[in-house]
């Protein structure tokens, strides 16, 4: 009979013990949701692509909790016709304005000890672009911590690159963060002005855009210079413009300048010119010409020359610096004898 009995038990028991078990646990939604983010870093990273516009050299990138930063990177995207990208936290921030002012603190304060929330946006390199708008909204005086992240990570891509800040507060100063931004970017050239609007300042948005990317001499699709045949050339921190002759050479060289401007490292020859390599070739239009102070000149079609003294060969003439006539006025825009550094941008 006691056999009889044993025999329940032993199953009754297996059957608690099975209930019991981990095995049969269930996870909850939000630590299910948890545990799969702190698997993505197993994943290949794939950099993600910017919503393209027109104009080659430009790239904003921006992140905004309140679209309030989105409306002054897409009133710039307007006026730029540029790419532009949004840089997005991991997880989204809280609709509840508490929590979120509490995320952001204790977000800013783990940045302090080198922690940087996680980010899910990534670029693989910057190098179609020439300058770089990064946008953010100032939070407790300081960059928005999914920019400061994006910055961190991408500080050696975005090296020798210019960068300029622009910057939504209730009533926060800009200077602080740009600050921050030096400091994330070392190699980076924090350009000046910045652009500040704050809560007052919106309905002026259309107008202060304007001025700013006129202060910082950027080609806007409002006033491209592609049929035009000026260009400016920038050396030793001094900005001039030059004229160009009409030719095959010429206008295959703004074509390129409408992707991208175009640096020079030149150096002295013969007493009478500075030279270097453009990287590419232009179409060739040689014939014998003798050169004066300021002609700018296409050599064997892939050479730009700036001659300050004269000279007689067969060269392609592209054109000639604005408002110069002696070898003393186009060494002083170039910063006298060495090397430097040219720029060539549609002015």
């Amino acid at each position: 009979m006691k056999r009889f009995l044993t025999l329940p038990l032993m199953l009754l028991t297996f059957i608690l013990l099975s209930a019991c078990s981990p095995a049969n646990e269930q996870i909850p939604a939000t630590d299910m949701s948890d545990q799969q983010g702190n698997h993505e870093g197993d994943e290949e990273n794939i950099p993600d692509i910017p919503t393209t516009g027109k104009n080659g050299p430009y790239l904003i990138l921006f992140c905004s909790r309140t679209s309030n930063t989105e409306r002054l990177a897409q009133q710039i995207q307007s006026q730029l016709d540029c790419d532009i990208l949004e840089v997005q936290p991991v997880r989204p921030y809280e609709e509840d304005y508490n929590a979120m002012l509490n995320r952001t603190q204790e977000e800013l304060a783990a940045i302090q000890q080198g922690n940087y929330p996680p980010i899910s946006t990534s670029m693989d390199n910057f190098d179609k672009y020439d300058v770089i708008f990064v946008g953010y909204p100032i939070w407790y005086g300081s960059i928005a911590t999914p920019m400061q992240t994006f910055l961190h990570e991408h500080a050696s891509k975005l090296a020798g690159k210019h960068i300029a800040l622009f910057a939504t507060s209730g009533s926060s100063g800009i200077s602080t963060s740009a600050d921050e931004a030096a400091e994330l970017c070392p190699e980076s050239e924090i350009l000046s002005p910045t652009l500040l609007l704050t809560s007052s300042q919106f309905s002026e948005m259309d107008s202060r855009v304007t001025s700013w990317l006129e202060q910082l001499n950027i080609q806007t699709a409002n006033n491209n210079n592609m049929g035009k045949n000026q260009i400016r050339l920038t050396a030793n921190g001094k900005s001039f413009t030059a004229t160009l002759v009409e030719n095959s050479s010429t206008e295959a060289l703004k074509a390129r300048l409408s992707q991208s401007n175009i640096s020079i490292q030149m150096n002295d020859y013969g007493d009478m010119e500075k030279v270097g390599s453009l990287g590419f070739s232009l179409p060739r239009n040689d014939q014998q010409t003798t050169t004066d102070p300021g002609d700018l000149i296409l050599y064997q079609g892939n050479s730009f020359v700036i001659y300050y003294d004269t000279n007689s060969w067969n060269f392609t003439r592209l054109g000639k610096i604005d408002g110069v006539s002696t070898r003393e006025q186009v060494l002083d825009l170039l910063g006298g004898k060495g090397e430097v550094t040219v720029t060539l941008s549609l002015k």
